[in-house]
């Protein structure tokens, strides 16, 4: 089981489950357990992520060729192709007003960070900084952009505040993945590792705390 994604309401799970040899994006009900395949089609079906309105999420399929980003209800219906590029487009994130999707593209050559409308219009590039910068989360108030970026061979959490942009690094360690901000947009949680183990810790987004 990967990628668990909570739906806005909480009342749902989204998922990405190997048990059928190969990545199958799954909706499940927390109420009754029941759950739906929603996106099993040719190749990898991956990296739910929900809409605010909890009515449809956007995945990243392989079904025509590389990992490009679709929407799709969240009852399986109405397939739509958000993203063509010539490169990998992963990582799909909501913006909490619903505008906009943040995502992963090698598209100029290493991973960035792009946003485009949800519609897939309007495709622009948002990191500038290093040559790597991937796992795009955005802060409730859309201000802070978090991410994880390498620098001198370190890959730690980023911010970048999208109105002055200005980049800050939160963390000092070496191998941090899958931030993600707490509801009032003050905190940062995020995998890494200490002494050998996969721990998580948490940041403030000035990086004071």
């Amino acid at each position: 089981i990967l990628s668990p994604r909570w739906a806005p309401d909480g009342s749902r799970i989204a998922y990405v489950s190997l048990e059928q040899k190969k990545p199958v994006v799954y909706v499940q009900s927390l109420a009754t357990g029941g759950r739906q395949a929603v996106a099993n089609f040719r190749g990898s079906n991956s990296a739910p992520a929900w809409a605010p309105d909890g009515k449809s999420l956007a995945v990243v399929l392989t079904r025509d060729g590389l990992s490009q980003i679709y929407s799709i209800n969240a009852d399986g219906s109405n397939v739509q192709r958000l993203t063509r590029s010539a490169g990998i487009d992963t990582e799909p994130a909501f913006s909490a007003d619903g505008k906009f999707i943040y995502f992963t593209s090698d598209r100029g050559g290493g991973p960035q960070i792009y946003r485009m409308n949800t519609d897939g219009s309007n495709v622009a590039r948002v990191t500038f900084s290093g040559d790597y910068n991937v796992s795009p989360k955005i802060s409730p108030d859309g201000r802070l952009l978090a991410y994880v970026g390498r620098r001198a061979g370190r890959f730690q959490v980023h911010v970048l505040d999208l109105l002055a942009n200005q980049e800050l690094a939160l963390t000092d360690t070496v191998l941090d993945e899958s931030p993600s901000f707490a509801p009032n947009g003050r905190m940062l949680l995020y995998a890494t590792e200490a002494g050998r183990r996969g721990i998580l810790a948490s940041v403030s987004v000035d990086g004071r705390v």
